[in-house]
């Protein structure tokens, strides 16, 4: 009852997972990923040990199709289970087994596997694939949001959908820098969990995110004079308080100390929302 893609981006040192389902909380059973190690995601009576198993394996340099062949050997229900399972480095390998739902199947590629039961055939798996494979250009979880949206405008799976979620695991990755967890977001009850996932993912990118210090805007003089009185007219400002600590206070209290750059630039997206967000005073 549920479509997954696990998959890598070497060149960002990033893997994830994303999957849909008619299941309640999809995302609390079938997404496994390590930064700098792999994705694994293990779905149609998912065994929750398998994801953690296979990234030790992973981890200590093991073969993905390796890795599949021993877990299919050793697991009873491997003929209704289904796993996918992707190295940082992009090498890939899935297993479908004979007594999952109809329709069952996978496909594997550069940097993906992908996987899926009880869809209603194989252009679900092929769209997917289609669609992550024309994104090269863009970050890992929204090609994995583009894949799940693409297996459903294929029409998806049966009985409909009701969770999603996306996982992306970078080494240092993480709120702070101190963890890998770049994105892990989920929709646990929905008529339309992808589309809702994907307005997370918004939210997500616009607090969390950090544009390139190539992109940075510098606090020349009249900027600094904008910003000073935009944060002035807010309250954040006090007489003879350094301009860089009431801009810190301010997008600590925006949620968007992540875009904090330094005391002579500024994010442009936190620029933006400082607009949007502050009138002006003189």
């Amino acid at each position: 009852m549920t479509y997954s893609i696990a998959a890598a981006d070497p060149d960002r040192d990033q893997v994830g997972v994303a999957v849909q389902s008619k299941f309640l909380a999809v995302g609390n059973l079938v997404p496994w990923a390590r930064g700098g190690v792999g994705a694994c995601a293990v779905q149609a009576f998912p065994d929750v040990t398998v994801g953690p198993r296979a990234l030790d394996r992973l981890e200590a340099g093991e073969d993905p199709q390796a890795i599949l062949d021993d877990l299919v050997v050793d697991d009873p229900m491997a003929a209704q289970r289904q796993t996918g399972l992707v190295a940082a480095d992009g090498r890939a390998a899935s297993h479908t087994g004979e007594a999952c739902f109809a329709w069952r199947g996978h496909r594997v590629g550069p940097g993906f596997a992908i996987q899926g039961n009880v869809l209603v055939g194989p252009e679900v798996v092929d769209a997917m694939a289609e669609a992550f494979l024309a994104a090269t250009a863009r970050p890992l979880a929204h090609r994995l949001l583009a894949a799940l949206e693409a297996g459903q405008a294929a029409g998806g799976e049966k009985r409909g959908m009701e969770s999603a979620a996306v996982v992306v695991r970078q080494p240092g990755g993480g709120y702070g820098g101190n963890h890998d967890r770049l994105v892990d977001l989920r929709v646990d009850h929905d008529d339309d969990p992808i589309t809702r996932l994907g307005e997370l993912l918004e939210i997500r990118d616009h607090h969390f995110d950090r544009a390139p210090a190539e992109e940075w805007v510098p606090l020349d003089d009249d900027l600094t004079v904008e910003v000073a009185a935009r944060l002035r007219g807010g309250g954040w400002l006090a007489e003879g308080q350094p301009l860089a600590h009431a801009l810190m206070g301010y997008l600590g209290w925006e949620n968007l100390e992540e875009r904090w750059t330094d005391a002579v630039s500024i994010d442009p997206v936190a620029l933006a929302h400082l607009r949007r967000h502050l009138p002006r005073s003189g």
